[in-house]
């Protein structure tokens, strides 16, 4: 069954490990499967290293560390030439009947699983064997990483292993983490293209529910490409699917020039000053508490005028607030003047937005010709508009009461540009609306995360910060990317329940991240990484432990794997008379 070798196994439930004293040198970041059986049943262990040492550096530390004490038995091993010990962490545990062929995979606390056995003496340290097949290890890591999720790469140590973010956990929130250069873009590129996998088969098929995602893009490089294929070389290959992509993707500042090979698929953006409430001002800067007061008594004295009157040299809310926090508010409100992107009483593109992602689309916005303040208004804008129509969809339960909420909570202005959508979207069938759970997941990234999220900015009502905590139970998800971890607020950092980090610079955040990933991660581990690009360490709720993602080069991915699949859906949708082919240009 498997070769017998001279071992040593020994539990350790305060790291929830094995270690086992071998005779060869194992890749490290890799897997091994054990086998041992009882009377009725197989049972094949899949174990990933976490550590590896030779004997004598092993009995070094275990005596400097006082936690251990050479034993006869261990004597004797160590004269038996074994040279390395393995430390590894128990991620799935296969058994199967030897009568029926019948199989259990447990990949959900495995250690105490094994525990249990051993207890029982259903499984023994000598029992167990180091497989001597271990090309199969592919299929039962298949176990953990389900393709029903989002592509991401593979295992860096298994290239045949290919890695999904599973749909369920995508609301959850996630963090990436890098330096400049290490892949964050690349990565995002891999992901936004999973994400339209998903939603065209959501089209083809009529089952599940599409993904939205408003992507910031800061360098302009999404739509085109970091290098050379971009979304829309997916929008080529799909024929313009207008059920994929709607009738535009991209999503530019006002006044501003999209590129020409994107043109027909673009929209300008502008937002009005009568969307805007005071708690979206807070995500552009630090206000004190005698500002953000006079900036609540200006909004409820004159809702639809507030900015401006904010603006306007002299002007003093009802309240009695003095001229020193009025002047310092215009201060910090001043850019509004300038800006070409937020103005009064003019046509928003808001409502518009909002459609297209609670209808299940891809907004790529070019942020690359606007201020960060700019950048965060919007964000915040956005995300507070999303988030309230989710609360107020999940606290009603018929359209007369939804209507009512909404009018009342949303800004006026954009109530009344919106609600001629409420019937279509949110009402299932003429005595009920839909739960925010049969909406589409909606992802809201955050680019230079330190800006926005910093402790500072949390301090009054924050959006993102509520997002955080709550909007899961909304299908609203962050994807925060930063080149830090220490800046941002640690009730956001809290709620990144998957953690993917490219290789840092910094040895003080890679001191951070060893915290926030968590699952037994060293500094070794991210010292591992340094200066290799593409590779990511990630964590999370989904996962038995971390893993070490190799993420493809969005180019190879795209000429080699999903150009065919966005093309064949162009077909098939063709076949269904559901896409036409184009009779010219976009």
């Amino acid at each position: 069954m498997g070769i017998k070798i001279k071992m040593i196994i020994k539990i350790n439930p305060l790291e929830s490990t094995i270690e086992i004293f071998y005779e060869k040198y194992i890749h490290l970041h890799g897997f091994v499967k054990l086998e041992a059986e009882s009377d009725d049943k197989n049972y094949f262990i899949i174990i990933q290293i976490l550590n590896e040492q030779t004997i004598s550096d092993y009995v070094f530390t275990r005596q400097k560390l006082k936690n251990v004490r050479i034993t006869d038995y261990i004597t004797a091993e160590l004269e038996n030439e074994l040279q390395y010990v393995i430390q590894g962490r128990p991620i799935i545990c296969t058994e199967i009947d030897k009568k029926t062929k019948h199989k259990i995979d447990h990949t959900v606390n495995v250690f105490f699983i094994i525990e249990d056995l051993m207890e029982k003496e259903v499984l023994k340290p000598h029992s167990m064997k180091i497989s001597e097949d271990q090309n199969d290890k592919p299929e039962f890591l298949k176990q953990i990483f389900n393709p029903e999720g989002i592509f991401m790469g593979s295992l860096a140590s298994e290239a045949r292993v290919n890695v999904f973010f599973p749909y369920k956990y995508i609301m959850y929130h996630f963090f990436i983490a890098g330096a400049t250069g290490m892949g964050k873009s690349n990565l995002n590129q891999v992901f936004i293209d999973g994400l339209l996998q998903h939603n065209a088969n959501v089209i083809l098929t009529g089952k599940g529910t599409k993904i939205s995602m408003l992507a910031i893009d800061m360098h302009d490089e999404y739509a085109l490409g970091c290098i050379e294929y971009g979304l829309n070389d997916i929008c080529k290959a799909t024929q313009y699917n207008k059920r994929l992509f709607g009738k535009w993707f991209y999503l530019y500042p006002n006044k501003g020039i999209p590129p020409s090979e994107v043109k027909s698929m673009a929209e300008p953006c502008v937002i009005n000053y009568q969307e805007i409430k005071p708690e979206d001002l807070f995500a552009t800067g630090t206000f004190n508490d005698l500002q953000v007061g006079a900036i609540f008594s200006a909004y409820r004295s004159d809702p639809d005028n507030y900015i401006e009157n904010l603006l306007t040299d002299g002007y003093k809310p009802p309240g009695g607030h003095d001229d020193k926090t009025m002047a310092a508010i215009r201060r910090r409100m001043h850019w509004l003047e300038y800006s070409d992107m937020f103005q009064s009483n003019v046509i928003s593109k808001l409502p518009k937005i909002v459609k297209k992602l609670e209808k299940g689309g891809i907004i790529i916005f070019n942020s690359s010709m606007i201020s960060d303040l700019e950048q965060f208004l919007f964000n915040g804008v956005l995300a507070r508009t999303l988030f309230d129509i989710r609360k107020s969809l999940k606290s009603s339960t018929d359209l007369t009461t939804l209507e009512k909420k909404l009018s009342q909570t949303l800004p006026k202005n954009f109530y009344d540009n919106y609600k001629a959508n409420i019937l279509k979207i949110y009402v299932k069938t003429s005595t009920s609306i839909k739960d925010p759970i049969e909406m589409p997941i909606i992802i809201f990234t955050i680019e230079e995360a330190p800006s926005i999220l910093r402790p500072e900015m949390m301090k009054h009502s924050n959006v993102f910060k509520d997002i955080s905590r709550q909007g899961r139970k909304f299908n609203l998800g962050l994807e925060v990317i930063s080149q830090q971890y220490s800046p941002i607020d640690d009730t956001i950092l809290s709620n990144m329940n998957t953690v993917i980090n490219l290789p840092l610079r910094s040895d003080t955040e890679k001191v951070v991240a060893t915290k926030i990933l968590g699952g037994g991660i060293q500094h070794s581990d991210l010292e591992s990484l340094t200066g290799t690009r593409g590779i990511a360490l990630i964590s999370g709720i989904w996962l038995t432990n971390f893993q070490k993602l190799k993420i493809p080069l969005y180019d190879e991915y795209f000429k080699n794997i999903s150009k065919t699949f966005y093309e064949d859906f162009a077909k098939k949708m063709v076949s269904l008379g559901n896409n036409p082919p184009p009779t010219g240009l976009p």
